[in-house]
């Protein structure tokens, strides 16, 4: 496990601990200073995500979770600004909202359910065109037996040294799971 990855998986649980502390503390100081300690280590992840992102599946994996729950959040408070006012002229905005929301769940739904609960899209071939694309090198790709994949930077190194491989892609992000070497 690199360090990429640990910091990645470590990320929820310490998000939950943090929403489970703010929710039962009631002394206002020690609420406050909870509070900028969440803030400060999700400050944190967020630059480490920024220039680790691709170096580690977990954090891909993390970034769909959490379009998940940016759009449960965004459900949730067109449904409250439903609750809490009673005008017609904000509805547009109030519809906007939980139709973000369920764009975003669904988007991310669909591809964590296609990597998680199918069985994975298994390619043997030769390794062809191996590259970054996309804005600035946004993601390594490479062609794999007729498909193009992507992969993060510990298996695109492996990519550019290992002419015939077996890999394990997953169906909804398309990434990488596991690469085996076999022999020409």
């Amino acid at each position: 496990m690199t360090t990429a990855d640990f910091v990645a998986a470590c990320f929820w649980p310490i998000a939950i601990a943090f929403t489970f502390l703010l929710r039962k503390v009631r002394e206002p100081d020690l609420r406050r200073w909870l509070g900028r300690c969440a803030l400060g280590v999700g400050l944190l992840y967020l630059a480490l995500w920024f220039f680790f992102r691709r170096e580690s599946l977990v954090a891909i994996v993390d970034q769909f979770i959490l379009m998940a729950v940016v759009g449960v959040a965004l459900i949730w408070f067109g449904a409250k600004s439903k609750l809490l006012s009673s005008d017609s002229r904000p509805r547009l905005k109030r519809y906007g909202f939980v139709a973000a929301g369920v764009v975003l769940i669904l988007f991310s739904g669909t591809i964590l359910f296609l990597d998680f609960a199918r069985p994975r899209l298994v390619l043997e071939g030769r390794v062809q065109n191996v590259r970054t694309q996309g804005a600035k090198g946004a993601e390594y790709v490479a062609g794999i037996a007729g498909r193009t994949v992507k992969a993060t930077t510990p298996v695109y190194e492996r990519l550019k040294l290992l002419p015939y491989v077996r890999v394990e892609v997953g169906r909804g992000s398309d990434y990488i799971f596991k690469i085996e070497y076999v022999a020409n």
